[in-house]
């Protein structure tokens, strides 16, 4: 079987079904792909910035999310090892002024009931993506099969793909892109919990001898609680997963006080290496956004704000691409320029709170000295918000956190 369509979209989370909702009302025949059937669960930290959020408004879907579930979140709060805590709220500006907690299971099912709900848009779940149609180094479609019928082949041509499957995506090997995972390999262990004390507006980062706790506060009192782990951690979670992950949990200087009554709410997710870099992020008729474009560390917890500001990226130049009928390798190379425009303060950003928490007296240090330096913790803060650049950091700001 082979049907041609404008737009082939390969994966329906976040960023792929955004694409969809954000190119759909110009008309383009729109095909959009996804292995699994929603919804479903994934690892993730959960929490949408303020960037995020605001690009969510614009697209009308704010409302929705907040009526569903989402929770605000007004900023971020630290803890060092010594029991230091410091918080500060997002910068409060014209746009949005706050965060947004909202469990992936049910924000993608949002996100896709919202991308079939337009008439140009075929969904097809439980469909698995195998093969990249190429002609040279111009991709020209994909092929695959439905998850429940691996026999029946299906092909489907477009003039462009959008590549939006996630860390394993199809494209990185078969169009002879380059992964590269950073050299400091970190890894997550996700889940929820239930009853967890303590709990206020803010994404909390807890620092630990071998990373990091990270709190995002849900609806229904459920608590998404992610461990960000040094490779070297991970040898405490041979045997039972969830039984391990609460066990470190309940010896965590900071937490294990505030979960004297919890319940949790399955699953328990690993996922890692988190940090890699994809060269080039597309290729004539291809370019991939959210995390098939490259992942950082979520300690910012900017995971999914950065999967929507690379579809903010791309969808202007794909509206210039068909008004011109050219989707070659200019098309990419404009793409991978404005998504880095677009990233730039956050990747910096995210880069500092790594090289401090790299030594955990340095972090120490640093959360010690934001927790009686407002400004630079609201220019931090503003990063995430967008209100602020990373240039807008001294050089003795950042030198003033490591020696605190």
């Amino acid at each position: 079987m082979e049907r041609d369509y404008d737009i082939i979209i390969v994966g329906a989370s976040i960023a792929g079904a955004t694409s969809a909702i954000t190119l759909a009302p110009e008309g383009y025949r729109i095909l959009l792909l996804d292995q699994v059937v929603f919804p479903r669960d994934k690892p993730c930290g959960e929490g949408i910035m303020p960037q995020g959020v605001e690009i969510l408004a614009g697209l009308g879907l704010l409302g929705e999310i907040l009526a569903h579930g989402g929770v605000k979140v007004r900023g971020m709060r630290f803890r060092g090892l010594q029991g230091v805590w410091t918080e500060a709220d997002f910068p409060r500006k014209d746009g949005v002024s706050f965060g947004i907690v909202f469990r992936r299971l049910y924000l993608d099912h949002l996100l896709l009931q919202r991308a079939k709900s337009f008439p140009n848009v075929t969904v097809r779940e439980g469909f698995k993506v195998t093969e990249v149609i190429q002609e040279g180094l111009i991709v020209k479609g994909v092929a695959g099969h439905p998850m429940d019928f691996p026999n029946q082949r299906e092909v489907f041509h477009a003039p462009l793909t959008i590549g939006a499957d996630g860390r394993h995506s199809v494209f990185h090997a078969q169009c002879g892109l380059k992964k590269t995972y950073l050299r400091r390999k970190r890894f997550g262990v996700t889940g929820h919990l239930k009853g967890v004390e303590g709990l206020d507006q803010y994404v909390e980062v807890l620092i630990q001898p071998h990373g990091e706790i990270y709190v995002a506060p849900g609806g229904e009192d459920v608590t998404l609680v992610a461990l960000l782990l040094e490779e070297k951690a991970m040898r405490f979670f041979a045997g039972d997963l969830p039984e391990q992950y609460l066990k470190l949990l309940r010896s965590a200087g900071g937490f294990r006080e505030r979960m004297s009554t919890c319940e949790l709410v399955p699953p328990v997710f690993v996922v890692g290496p988190l940090g890699f870099t994809v060269e080039p992020c597309y290729r004539p008729g291809l370019l991939l956004v959210g995390d098939s474009a490259g992942f950082l560390d979520p300690i910012t917890g900017m995971g999914m704000t950065l999967a929507l500001k690379s579809v903010q990226a791309a969808v202007p130049l794909i509206k210039e691409a068909f008004a011109l009928g050219k989707f070659r390798t200019e098309l990419g190379r404009h793409y991978a320029e404005e998504r880095f425009r677009l990233i730039e303060d956050i990747f910096q950003f995210t880069r500092l709170l790594l090289n401090l928490s790299r030594y955990k007296f340095i972090a120490n240090r640093a959360i010690r000295h934001l927790s009686h330096d407002e400004p630079l913790f609201k220019k931090l803060m503003g990063i995430a918000a967008g209100t602020h650049r990373y240039c807008d950091v001294s050089l003795g700001e950042k030198v003033s956190l490591l020696l605190g």
